[in-house]
């Protein structure tokens, strides 16, 4: 029997309103909700260097990358500067899985939520948490989702593409999608290192491994059956999903050989286009050309990828969004702010935009 994620898209119901029904239209198309910016806490980089990870010339790197400088009182100026009115904050890759015990990755991750929950109490009307989860361990990860979303009220959950090797879609996380269900939650997804870091050949992680860790966390769910299991959960992947947009239809055509499971290539499709997809790092003229195809305007939102992402990048990269994709105004609206609201409806009450 065809899927009702399935019968909604083919009937060209947007997702948008499949998620959140009649959205508030009282913003202005140019009022910019940013679901994807990073902060980076001291004592979170304390945890990281304690751990081993590199610092040359007193800059942090993780996955080769450094660790950008961020205070909170820069984070508002740079949101100003970029015109930005509301972002969604949660904590890069590696969250807190590069912890081996239990114990210590939960503990960090409450305190980091806690900071989360400070930010956002100074500036409620400009700052939104995501929890973070101490996955791979997925008792405490439960814990903590609930501790995040039903005491302190974060708008949603932050994911990421794989947590020590266990990729989403693997069957161990099904406790945590079933949580998001209870509560209809959303995620927003950022990408990891593969455990094979090789594959880089030397060079930083987040340039390549970035974008195709999305790849490998979108198949699974698709392969697997997790996405078939819990389809309504809303989950933004960041970074334009990768290279998604481009291999869909190979992934979709593959999967339907009888070795990989011999799923219908259309319900495949609708399950693979049945994400929305920030637009960091991804507002090329090929890029938004891709993502407009594969999904359409009701399944982007704006993401600048800040502090990883410097000023100087981001803001034209934010100007470039509306000319480079053939956008309407309307459909600047929803890329801005009404495909957010979609997603974190809770973001409508912190706005006071009942």
């Amino acid at each position: 029997m065809m899927s009702s994620l399935l019968q909604k898209l083919l009937l060209g119901v947007p997702l948008a309103c499949l998620a959140s029904g009649a959205l508030t239209e009282s913003l202005d198309s140019n009022y910019k909700i940013d679901v994807h910016s990073h902060v980076v806490p001291s004592v979170w980089k304390e945890e990281l260097i304690s751990a081993g990870y590199p610092v040359k010339d007193g800059v942090l790197y993780t996955d080769g990358f450094p660790v950008a400088d961020w205070t909170l009182d820069s984070h508002i100026s740079t949101m100003d500067s970029l015109g930005i009115n509301y972002s969604t904050i949660s904590v890069s890759a590696p969250g807190v899985f590069f912890l081996k015990e239990a114990q210590k990755a939960k503990s960090l991750a409450r305190s980091v939520n806690t900071l989360l929950h400070n930010y956002t109490q100074t500036h409620p009307t400009r700052l939104g948490a995501l929890c973070l989860l101490p996955l791979p361990y997925v008792d405490e990860a439960v814990e903590e989702l609930e501790f995040c979303l039903d005491t302190l009220g974060f708008v949603g959950v932050g994911l990421f593409t794989n947590a020590n090797g266990t990729y989403l879609g693997d069957s161990a996380l099904d406790p945590i999608f079933s949580a998001l269900k209870t509560r209809n939650a959303s995620v927003f997804v950022h990408p990891a290192s593969p455990d094979c870091t090789s594959v880089a050949l030397g060079h930083p992680i987040p340039m390549t491994e970035y974008p195709f860790d999305t790849v490998r966390a979108i198949e699974n769910l698709l392969l697997t059956g997790q996405r078939a299991q819990y389809p309504d959960i809303k989950m933004i992947f960041a970074h334009g999903g990768g290279a998604i947009p481009f291999l869909a239809t190979r992934i979709a055509g593959m999967s339907s050989l009888p070795s990989l499971g011999g799923l219908l290539v259309p319900e495949s499709m609708a399950q693979l286009a049945g994400y929305y997809f920030d637009t960091a790092a991804s507002t090329s003229a090929i890029q938004l050309a891709a993502l407009k195809s594969f999904v359409g305007a009701g399944q982007i939102l704006t993401g600048s990828d800040y502090p990883y992402v410097p000023l100087s990048q981001a803001q034209p990269a934010l100007s470039a969004i509306e000319g480079n994709g053939d956008f309407t105004t309307a459909e600047m609206g929803q890329i801005n702010n009404q495909n957010a609201l979609a997603v974190f409806p809770r973001i409508i009450d912190a706005l006071n935009l009942n």
